[in-house]
């Protein structure tokens, strides 16, 4: 190992002198540095556990040890988060918002009141009402006419036995006596369906001789149904027989009788329509009529006609203005006047007769007998 001694000359005074100059301002840097208070900053906050990120399993050589606040456990933070929670829920506990919005099930049911509303006017309506009784009168006449037909078909079998008269089967009385239930019950049908067409509309006929001829129509099916079937015309007498020939033409009398009246009920319903309640909007336009709380509207009373009362020939009374009202006269009025009738004596006036009197005075007979009596009774003897 071979040495090299470096022989220093004149500048090795100065290299020392620098060394040292550059130590102490180091020291003094460090020094000032060192006298400067300094905080420490605090630890950053852990997340929390939902908001930890997810980046797989974490390892002590990657991830490093978790930083917390000393006594900032899982616990802590729970109730941390709770709080939060209590304060957020009292600020919308008083925020009804919510409760201003219109529900499915309020709108649905809005929905069904407005049309409930709505059918309830429609309803009351004298159209709609007039409407119905027309439909509902046109049913019943016809349900009537086709009761009737089917209860005159019934009794046409009984009629053919009564009228063939125990003919021979297919022969020409035999089947004549079809016939004779058809023409009956076609006159029937004609007078009935007149009469109820006429009373639709609303001209009843109250006609005694149409009655009439109901009941001898009615009462000619009845007879030639029930003959052959009452006690000592036939063989074996059962009632069941004889109400099951008879039904028909009773089920149509009471048809017959039925009729006019519902016909004449029905008319009772007659409303007026000259200022129906209910205007129904534009259908283009597409008005919804809004509905109040206060309910129903009030509606006038409809006024009803009765039915008009049957036509009858005007009895003859006499005309009233022709008879003097009598005038009603006490007991003095009358002494008064029959003192005028002693003085001027009118024709066929007798005091003595209470029947001249009441003539004469055209009073009442008991006023009459008690001024003959009077009359007779004066010490005067009568005499005026």
């Amino acid at each position: 190992m071979t040495t090299t001694n470096l022989d220093h000359h004149d500048g090795g005074d100065n290299g020392d002198q620098e060394f040292s100059t550059g130590l102490a301002a180091l020291e003094k840097h460090l020094a000032d540095v060192a006298a400067q208070p300094t905080d420490p900053a605090p630890p950053p906050d852990p997340p929390m556990p939902d908001e930890v990120p997810d980046n797989g399993p974490a390892t002590s050589e990657v991830a490093g040890p978790v930083h917390r606040r000393p006594g900032r456990t899982r616990r802590v933070q729970r109730r941390i988060a709770e709080h939060a929670e209590a304060h957020q829920l009292l600020t919308l506990e008083h925020d009804d918002a919510p409760f201003e919005v219109t529900s499915d099930k309020v709108r649905a049911r809005r929905k069904a009141v407005v049309e409930a509303s709505r059918l309830w006017r429609l309803d009351r309506d004298p159209r709609v009402l007039a409407y119905r009784d027309a439909r509902m009168v046109t049913l019943i006449t016809r349900l009537a006419l086709v009761s009737l037909v089917l209860a005159l078909a019934w009794s046409t079998a009984g009629v053919q036995v009564f009228a063939a008269e125990g003919a021979a089967q297919w022969s020409p009385q035999w089947w004549f006596a079809w016939l004779v239930e058809p023409f009956c019950s076609l006159a029937l049908l004609m007078v009935v369906g007149g009469k109820a067409y006429l009373a639709t509309r609303g001209h009843e006929v109250a006609d005694k001789g149409l009655d009439r001829a109901e009941w001898v129509f009615l009462s000619l099916t009845l007879g030639m149904n029930a003959w052959p079937h009452l006690p000592g015309i036939t063989e074996e007498f059962t009632v069941s027989a004889l109400v099951l020939h008879i039904l028909g033409p009773i089920v149509a009398m009471a048809v017959v009788r039925a009729l006019p009246r519902l016909l004449a009920a029905f008319r009772g319903l007659a409303l007026d329509l000259e200022d129906p309640p209910v205007t129904e909007p534009d259908p283009g336009t597409g008005a919804v009529t809004a509905v109040t709380a206060t309910g129903p509207p009030t509606e006038k009373p409809v006024p009803v006609r009765t039915a008009p009362a049957r036509r009858s020939a005007p009895a003859t009374r006499p005309a009233r203005s022709t008879i003097p009202e009598p005038k009603r006269r006490d007991l003095t009025q009358l002494r008064a006047e029959f003192q005028k009738a002693l003085v001027s004596r009118p024709d066929g006036f007798d005091p003595a007769n209470g029947a001249s009197i009441m003539r004469t005075l055209k009073c009442a007979k008991k006023y009459a007998n008690q001024l003959r009596d009077e009359h007779l009774n004066r010490p005067s003897g009568g005499d005026a």
